[in-house]
């Protein structure tokens, strides 16, 4: 299988500049391992998109390793295209992941 094109949504990125802003009032390097393990996670899934199991109505989660969060993120077989919708916190209510979709 051919990598994934990987589209990072409106919503996505602001998880990922709320997450950021958050880390650097608590302490500025780990804004960096974050965004490592963030990138770590999306690479893994452009080359293993079916790797994680389906959760709600076709989309899929990728935890990350080192943080409490989980990539919320569609495939699109035919289109080769994975779409990420969410950065969201695992101890967040999933309803209001669903909100935002």
């Amino acid at each position: 299988m051919k990598k994934a094109k990987v589209f990072i949504t409106q919503n996505a990125n602001f998880d990922l500049k709320e997450i950021a802003d958050w880390y650097n009032t608590k302490d500025k390097k780990l804004i960096w391992v974050f965004l490592k393990d963030f990138k770590e996670k999306v690479k893994y899934i452009s080359v293993n998109p079916l790797a994680c199991e389906v959760r709600y109505e076709n989309f899929r989660i990728a935890y990350l390793r080192k943080f409490p969060f989980g990539i919320h993120y569609f495939y699109s077989e035919p289109k080769n295209l994975i779409e990420i919708y969410s950065v969201f916190h695992t101890s967040r209510n999933p309803e209001q992941w669903k909100e935002r979709k």
